[in-house]
């Protein structure tokens, strides 16, 4: 699977990401969704639309030295 990662002094026009959570566009249906790092997504969460691709985003967040990624 293609994976993007985010980097948070490059991020992209349809992406964000603050503390421990990132907002992705899926790349097959065009949905924006936000993944969180906490209990609320447990860090990864398949796009609500399709189910295509799946965003990631850890506890440790941004600008900590966390990560943050999105795969399709």
């Amino acid at each position: 699977m293609p994976t993007r990662e985010l980097n948070q002094s490059m991020l992209g026009h349809d992406e964000d990401w603050v503390g421990n959570a990132a907002a992705f566009k899926c790349p097959h249906c065009g949905k924006v969704y936000i993944v969180s790092g906490t209990r609320i997504h447990n860090g990864e969460r398949k796009c609500p639309k399709c189910g295509k691709s799946k965003g990631r985003c850890d506890i440790q967040g941004a600008p900590a030295g966390g990560r943050a990624s999105i795969e399709w």
